[in-house]
């Protein structure tokens, strides 16, 4: 199996996005070869995903393409066989649609690629009971979110959380109504109609792990474990918040592989670093013993809870700001057509209370009246969305 190695994504069951790398020191032998890295989970009332990529020697920068062409499908030990699973190139990962899966067995992955067969242990689904709450705490320089949970069976004493965040924001000035502007070189009234330009939303999912054992806790409850925190000037807290949760119980031996990996990823400063080689997994190869695999796959239920946070019933106020403004220069000439070229260009709006560009108009850049100039901006309004703005 010859692949141009790529950087191990270990320590997480979700796609990553916006992580720096960890920089090593080159100090190993030329003779390194990679090793193929399974994670994923296997779920019961939710989509199962599963991502696949390659250890790397440490100080390789390099990356390569995708692993886009294995074929995986979920087993159970009473003769199941989901379908084959579904690759998705935006977020580089393989799903299967298991919201029906039955909880009467116990289930595996199987993975081939390049004439290999790999395949997780056999699991029972552990149960995950529901999420009591999902609560915020204020602080001066922003706010700290925490979820809450406890099992009355005396079930599974581990957990683990992942979440995805959505957040609608506003441009900072909605151009059509701050009255006369020259824009695109066409001047428009004010007017009450909002700007195609000033609603937007975001979207993240979370990359860090985050678990919790109750073992040595005389009750099995989690008492409003910090998932996160958001700064005061942060734009996710700028106008409405969205936080879904999820949930999913742990065995003892799952539990025991991701509190490594935590403890290992966050020592080391990025979860991009390689795993120790101690850390294997649950993963095999069944075809060539003599192959080193790497990586976890769970098995279990999933609950989730989601809350919406919103500016206005915040006691602190929102700090983010994102807007250039210019005026006037009447020591140089030049600002008429400096303005002009802006505003044709629509890099800019003027607004001119006189109906035209004189010492009483103010200039604003783009990213003053248009929310899709901010990073990872979308105009597409999730479908749970608390109001219809467009």
């Amino acid at each position: 199996m010859f692949r141009k190695p790529m950087l191990v994504l270990l320590g997480i069951v979700l796609i990553v996005s916006c992580v720096e790398e960890f920089k090593v020191p080159n100090t190993v032998s030329e003779k390194y070869e990679s090793e193929l890295v399974i994670q994923g989970r296997i779920l019961s009332g939710e989509k199962s995903t599963f991502y696949l990529s390659m250890t790397s020697a440490f100080g390789d920068n390099g990356s390569s393409a995708p692993i886009e062409d294995a074929t995986i499908t979920i087993i159970g030990q009473n003769g199941y066989e989901s379908k084959l699973a579904e690759y998705d190139r935006i977020h580089n990962q393989y799903t299967i649609n298991t919201v029906t899966l039955p909880q009467n067995t116990h289930y595996a992955v199987k993975v081939i690629l390049d004439g290999e067969t790999y395949q997780s242990d056999f699991q029972e689904l552990q149960s995950s009971p529901e999420i009591d709450e999902i609560t915020y705490k204020e602080k001066s320089n922003g706010i700290s979110i925490h979820v809450s949970t406890h099992d009355d069976e005396n079930g599974r004493r581990a957990y683990m959380w992942t979440y995805e965040e959505d957040w609608e924001f506003h441009a900072n000035i909605n151009m059509f109504g701050m009255g006369p502007i020259l824009y695109n070189n066409k001047i428009y009234p004010g007017t009450n109609i909002d700007s195609p330009y000033y609603f937007c939303w975001g979207h993240n999912d979370s990359y860090n792990i985050h678990i919790y054992s109750t073992e040595k806790l005389k009750e099995n409850r989690v008492p409003e474990y910090k998932l996160l925190e958001i700064p005061i000037d942060d734009i996710r807290i700028s106008y409405i918040y969205s936080i879904l949760v999820k949930q999913w119980s742990l065995s003892d031996e799952a539990y025991n592989y991701f509190r490594i990996q935590k403890l290992y990823t966050e020592e080391s400063s990025g979860l991009f670093t390689p795993m120790p080689t101690e850390v294997q997994g649950n993963i095999k190869c069944t075809s060539n013993s003599d192959i080193k695999v790497r990586g976890y796959v769970l098995a279990s239920t999933i609950t989730s809870k989601r809350i919406f946070i919103y500016e206005k019933d915040l006691n602190i106020s929102s700090e983010y700001e994102n807007c250039k403004i210019d005026h006037p220069d009447p020591y140089n000439g030049n600002w008429i057509r400096r303005w002009t070229e802006n505003i044709n260009a629509g890099k800019a709006i003027a607004v001119i209370p006189s109906g035209y560009l004189d010492e009483n108009s103010t200039l604003y850049y783009q990213e003053c009246f248009d929310c899709r100039t901010v990073k990872g901006a979308t105009k597409k309004r999730p479908d749970f969305w608390p109001n219809d703005h467009e």
